[in-house]
């Protein structure tokens, strides 16, 4: 039994191992050469070009190297998680505060989309890590701007729920395929779709799965039922020493 179970983790590192060269090879690729035909532009026809070409050329370089930075930072992120080496610096926040931070830091990503945010500011604060909760939130948003169409609306609410806040993040795309609701938290899975689709390591909601249970929540994939759309919903416990409908914190230590 015990050469049976070694074997199937072999199976499944090999398998990760695969995944991830896969991964790399072809979804790291393209930011790359778009920074080195950039780069390569600019070295060679720089004093020839308009300056809004140069602006341009530049923009891209940023902006790509800024994506390969995400990959990278991603795959990091999964190392740590499967590794076990993920040690949350807990604190007690508002999760308003780093719903708003996660829409500062994503605001070039959905900047083609509209957005909306109502988090009330009375709900009770919560024992997270305030960056492994951005993190995971700034990656639902990076995966609502991927899917869903130009100028369509990216929703963000927020409530309280029988000792839990929920937080969902709310999109107008295609949703999520039936066959695909079960493993799109899977590592390395990705919902296919067409070429329009920016390149990823799909390993961006993993995370989110990763980073949420590390801090004891939950989260949970699902089709809108008001309209086409996904909606991902974070329910994380609040705290013993609090009351979900009492705003007061003083007695927090």
């Amino acid at each position: 039994v015990a050469d049976v179970d070694r074997a199937k983790l072999e199976a499944e590192a090999d398998r990760l191992r695969s995944a991830l060269l896969t991964s790399i090879s072809h979804d790291l690729k393209t930011p790359l050469a778009a920074i080195m035909g950039a780069a390569g532009t600019l070295r060679e026809f720089a004093p020839a070009l308009p300056e809004a070409d140069r602006a341009d050329l530049l923009s891209t370089v940023l902006d790509e190297s800024e994506r390969l930075n995400r990959f990278i930072a991603n795959l990091l992120d999964m190392t740590k998680i499967e590794s076990g080496a993920m040690e949350p610096n807990y604190g007690f926040h508002y999760v308003g505060d780093i719903v708003g931070t996660a829409l500062h830091r994503a605001r070039k990503i959905i900047g083609e989309h509209k957005t909306e945010m109502d988090i009330p500011t009375d709900l009770p604060m919560l024992r997270v890590d305030p960056v492994l909760f951005e993190q995971a939130l700034f990656n639902l948003l990076d995966n609502a701007a991927k899917y869903a169409p130009p100028a369509s609306t990216i929703r963000l609410q927020g409530w309280a729920d029988n000792g839990s806040v929920i937080v969902q993040v709310m999109d107008e795309g295609p949703g999520i395929p039936p066959a695909d609701l079960e493993r799109i938290f899977d590592t390395f899975h990705r919902v296919r779709k067409g070429d329009q689709v920016r390149a990823g390591t799909g390993l961006g909601l993993s995370i989110c799965r990763g980073f949420i249970e590390a801090m004891g929540g939950t989260i949970s994939a699902a089709n809108r039922t008001d309209r086409s759309g996904a909606v991902f919903t974070i329910r994380m416990p609040v705290p013993a020493n609090q009351h979900v409908n009492d705003p007061d914190m003083d007695d927090l230590p």
